[in-house]
This record gives C-alpha cells, structure tokens and sequence, in this order.
C-alpha cells in the first residue's frame, strides 16, 4: 500500500492525470535519468550520490525527491526505483564511463580496452602538466580579476542556485587563474552536457581533414538512402548547423523527445534518424540534441563502427595530441557515443580545447584540424535569424534582426562557446586571446552571472 500511495504522490507532484503507459514512461525516464547521472556523477566525477541528488537533480523536478536508488561500488553500478518500481541500472565501464541500460535488460555488451594515459600527471605547469599557477602573469589586474571570479561564485538569488564548480581561465597561452567549490579540484572530471556538441564538431572536423567526411554530401544515415525520401538530401553540414528540419522537441520536460532520447533509448542516434521532417532542409533552424546523435552515429561509421576503433579515435586523434587524459566521452546501450550531452572532462582539459580553438585548430605545431574549421564552425547559420548558432557553436555575433541584442552585450562581438545544460560554458575570446570555463550544476532559471565573468576578467587584462 505504501508503494502505491507513493507512486500517487507522484503522479499528482508532476502535475496531471496520465494514462497507465504515459505514467509508465515518464517514471521511466525519471528513473533511468536518474541511474545515468548519479553513475556518473559519483564514479567519474567521484561525487557523493546523496550530494548529487540534492544539488543535480532535485532542482530540476520535485518528482526526483521519490527516487531510491542503490550503489554497488564493487560493480560499479547505480540502480534506480520508485517504490520498487520503474527500476533503471547505469553501469561504468572503464574508458567510456557510464552507460543506461534499456528498461528490462540487466547487461551490456563488452566496452573498450582503455589506453594509457595520454599524459602522466606532473609538476610542469599547464598545459603540459598539472602543476600550480606560478606567480602572476604581468600586467593581469588580479584584484579585478579575483573580484570577478568571487562575482561569479557568488549566490545572490534566495530562489535558485548557481552551485559553481570550477572555473579556470587562460590569457594568451597561460592559465592565470582558476578555484573550485569543496569536493573539486583539478584533476575533477565534470560533466559537458550540450557541451558535447561542440566535442561532436571536432570529431567532424577530424574526419573532414582526413578526408573521411564531405560537410556537403548527403549525411551517411543509414535510413535515408532511398532517393524518394526527403531526409536523403540531408547535408552533414545542415546537420552540424541544426538545420535539417527534422522534427524534434528539446523541451526539457516530460515525456519530450530529448527526455526519452537520453533516459529510454538504447540507440540515440536511430532514435533520432527515425523523425520525420518537419520542414524542408535548410530552411529553418531547431536545436535539436536528437542532430548531434544522428552525427556521432555517422563519425562511428565513418572510423569503421568498431567499439575500440571508435573510442581510440577520440583518444588518440584528439585527446592524446592535446595532453588531456581526464576526459571521458559516454556511450548508449549501442556503444555510439552521446554526442549531445555526455562528455566528462577537468576544468583545465576543458580549457585546452577552449585553447585549440583559439589556435585555429593548432597544437604544438601540429595542424589537428583543417585551416578553415574554426572559421567554418563560428561562421553564423543562415537559417538563425539572431546570428546565434555556428555548427555546434553558440555565437555573441549581431542579430539580422534590428534592434535584437547581442546574447551578452558588453562582450566582445566575436566571442564564441560550447554552452551546456545546468551552466557549462567554454568561453573563447579571439580578440582578446582569452578562455574562460565555467562549470556547475546551476538550478534552472537561476542567472548564471557569465556575462559580468567574461567582462569581469576581460577588465582585468592588459591594455
């Protein structure tokens, strides 16, 4: 009796009358929900569970607040129910992290043999290792710059938090500054979420170099290649510009197709494949993370669709030449990487791949990426009539429309970032050679203060 008055609890906390399979699949999504980031949180992120309940996911859903869940730390899973219902399993596996399995199945197939460290931690300061800041770097104003970092740790609203994790920032080459919240530090792997997209586009521009992908052929999708249908004529470049015009809803609320994408599905990216059009390609832009899925599938392809040949792709072409060994990049139940929202990294890996953007693509003298990409994934998508959107870019350009502000008036107009979900951002200032990553677990609704962090710290700099 107890169960069932729980479950009605519910049912009336979320607010609605359901029938039995609309009940059952959003108690489903909230629990493999659940699984997946508390998993994560606690075996990457190495985060209490009870911690990340309480600052992660209760803010996000008053239903949160019936989960149970159940850690086996010598299995290194995570179980989740309501009321002994509706239970969802994550487990870690070594190099790929955590992984949700679909409802009912109690195993996954085999995961990777992960590879060595690409950089064994050391006293050398960043990039190259992980020593302390030493000194400061002349002409920084530090008591501005301080001010600015103290702003945005700062909790001014009584109805939400920003819970601040990390932040870290770079000015022409050298980490100048950088403080973490209790229980984080540098070597804290912290979750990407839509910031995954952007590590999508990389992998894009990898194989674009390599000569493996053409941005302009009809995306490879296995789906789409009957001529008569309209999704054939799908470019990979209208897929990376979020302008397919295949339908998708990325409400973040129940039962929408971004929830049940990433808490039910055991393949993101067929799941998404399988939408039908909903406008005619590249003729109206919508977020959608259901696109960066499609592409990883196609990246997954294009690499030759082997699991470990997938994830030493990652490793050795881009992780490995920048010297990052934090990251984790997270698969589905089909071992196709998450492209839209599940890549794990320390707040100085983040900064390095803020740092390779704003060295075009260059690394220690290697060019990983083509000439053209960040000129490419920063050039505005036609079909954004706000001058927002690149391809898996967010932008501070000028809106086409008069009079519409920029996202972050006293900005630079040229700044670019991979923006996330609950307040992840990697900042790239051009003009100013300047990174900033921010990283959290943000309430919704709740102001992020990264406008007055990224002005804050450009007063800070040299004339």
């Amino acid at each position: 009796m107890k169960k069932i008055v729980i479950v009605i609890l519910l049912l009336v906390s979320i607010g609605g009358t359901y029938s039995y399979p609309n009940l059952s699949s959003t108690l489903n999504i909230a629990t493999g929900f659940s699984a997946k980031n508390l998993c994560s949180g606690h075996f990457i992120s190495g985060f209490d569970t009870d911690a990340i309940a309480t600052e992660a996911l209760h803010p996000i859903d008053s239903s949160f607040q019936y989960l149970s869940y159940e850690v086996d730390e010598n299995k290194q899973e995570v179980q989740t129910s309501i009321a002994g219902f509706f239970v969802r399993k994550a487990v870690y596996r070594p190099g790929t992290g955590c992984t949700l399995l679909v409802a009912g199945e109690d195993t996954l197939s085999p995961g990777v043999t992960p590879l060595e460290p690409a950089l064994a931690p050391t006293t050398e300061p960043w990039p190259r290792g992980l020593g302390e800041i030493s000194g400061q770097k002349a002409g920084v104003d530090y008591a501005r710059l301080n001010s600015a970092i103290d702003q945005a740790f700062s909790e001014p609203e009584q109805s939400g938090k920003r819970n601040v994790k990390a932040i870290s920032i770079v000015h022409q080459g050298n980490l100048i500054a950088e403080r973490y919240a209790n229980g984080v530090d540098k070597q804290t792997p912290l979750l990407s979420w839509s910031m995954a997209k952007s590590i999508t586009n990389l992998h894009v521009g990898l194989l674009v170099k390599a000569g493996k992908l053409n941005l302009f052929d009809a995306a490879e999708v296995p789906l789409w290649q009957d001529s008569q249908d309209p999704r054939s004529k799908i470019t990979l470049d209208q897929l990376l510009r979020m302008s397919s015009g295949l339908e998708f809803n990325e409400t973040y609320g129940i039962n929408t197709d971004v929830s049940s994408m990433l808490s039910t599905k055991g393949d993101t990216a067929a799941f998404a494949s399988n939408k039908p059009l909903a406008f005619a390609p590249d003729s109206h832009w919508s977020y959608s993370s259901g696109t960066s899925n499609i592409i990883a599938g196609i990246i997954k392809r294009a690499v030759g669709g082997n699991f470990q040949d997938y994830y030493e792709f990652n490793q050795q072409q881009l992780l490995q030449p920048l010297g990052i060994n934090s990251a984790i990049f997270e698969t589905d139940a089909s071992n196709t990487f998450v492209g839209s929202s599940y890549f794990y990294a320390t707040a100085r890996d983040w900064a390095k791949l803020g740092q390779l953007m704003l060295q075009n693509g260059s690394w220690n003298n290697q060019q990983l990426l083509p000439e053209n990409w960040v000129e490419y994934s920063t050039t505005p998508t036609k079909t954004h009539p706000l001058n927002e959107y690149g391809a898996q870019f967010w932008l501070n350009a000028q809106p086409l429309i008069a009079d519409a502000p920029r996202t972050w008036p006293s900005v630079p107009e040229d700044t670019y970032y991979m923006g996330g979900y609950q307040g992840q951002y990697v900042i790239v200032v051009p003009s100013k050679e300047l990174v900033i990553v921010r990283l959290g677990f943000t309430h919704p609704g709740t102001d992020r203060g990264i406008e007055a962090l990224i002005s804050g710290s450009i007063d800070a700099l040299p004339l």
